[in-house]
């Protein structure tokens, strides 16, 4: 078991981790930290890092080096060698003595990012602590803004769906691993049948409950592995690793049917809401990017509307169609 010391308000506080054998040592930090962070304390490095594996909250490290089982450059290092970004980015801090120079360099190499020297002041022991946590908590904040701003950026703002970069991002990467493993890769290239004509009829915020519509139903029917996007106005793409000329015909099929009874009203009268497919497949058509899959896909979406549309064509003389 390990101790926790509690903060003195009931707000949530930063948590450190302090690993220290010496109870004397834990009272004074204590002392010193309990008014604005919450503690978790471990003995010896080897309870340390079953708190951190445990435990997802801990902001930042504050070890002693000389400790029994696993002291604190061994676990210095099993933090910077985790296969865990949390707890690679993790602040540590160790404490030393003040004329152990041998200490202090080692902590370095391993990876430390400060030291404070024992025995411990309250002072230097404050301004250190607080300037690693806000530094840690500001790189945390902007990786998560980042991380928005670059999903933000591959996401198309009326669907939900994959924008047209993300879609071919997406499709370099599987189109790769498809010739890297020999496996299966079908696009399916969709649009909505006289898309026009509900927008002139009925005004553009129809015509976008329309699409969302449409992106719902391919969010539904689709697997995680699959990419569903929207490229253009009315067009929509779905990327299908592992997926062959056969099996993405039939997903396409069950869209196409999906839309077509799709519950479409507008001012309690119904509008009808179809769509024409064209599908690709990588291992059945000689091409040697997303692009020309796309181009191929593109090609019999248009045979499937000069057929007639609210129809699907997996081949470029339009003959192995699914029609409503």
């Amino acid at each position: 078991m390990h101790d926790t010391i509690p903060p003195k308000a009931s707000e949530p506080f930063p948590q450190i981790l302090l690993v220290e054998d010496s109870q004397t040592t834990v009272a004074v930090v204590s002392r010193y930290l309990c008014a604005n962070y919450r503690l978790v304390h471990a003995r010896d490095g080897e309870e340390a890092w079953g708190i951190l594996l445990a435990n997802q909250d801990i902001d930042l490290v504050l070890t002693d080096v000389e400790m029994p089982r696993m002291n604190g450059h061994q676990l210095l290092v099993k933090i910077r060698r985790s296969d865990s970004a949390r707890l690679k980015s993790l602040p540590v801090i160790v404490m030393t003595t003040t004329d152990d120079n041998t200490d202090r360099n080692l902590a370095f190499l391993n990876g430390a990012n400060d030291f404070v020297n024992k025995p411990i002041d309250e002072a230097e022991l404050l301004a250190r602590v607080n300037v690693h946590y806000k530094l840690a908590r500001t790189i945390r904040e902007l990786e998560v803004s980042r991380g928005t701003l670059e999903e933000l950026a591959a996401t198309d703002p009326l669907t939900r769906l994959k924008n047209r970069r993300a879609f071919f991002g997406e499709g370099e990467k599987n189109l790769s691993l498809a010739r890297r493993h020999r496996t299966d890769l079908s696009v399916l290239l969709l649009d909505v049948d006289y898309f026009k004509r509900i927008n002139d009829a009925h005004g553009h915020h129809i015509g976008d409950t329309a699409l969302t519509a449409i992106a719902r139903i391919l969010t539904t029917m689709t697997r995680a592995e699959d990419t569903a996007a929207r490229i253009g106005g009315e067009e929509f793409a779905l990327l299908l690793p592992n997926t062959n000329r056969l099996g993405a015909a039939v997903l396409a099929e069950r869209i196409r049917a999906a839309i077509e009874k799709e519950g479409f009203l507008v001012a309690g009268e119904p509008v009808p809401l179809t769509a024409s497919m064209g599908v690709a497949s990588y291992c059945g058509d000689a091409v040697d990017s997303i692009e020309q899959l796309l181009q191929v896909a593109d090609r019999r979406l248009y045979l499937a509307k000069q057929a007639g549309r609210n129809r699907i064509c997996v081949n470029d003389e339009g003959k192995s169609s699914f029609a409503s």
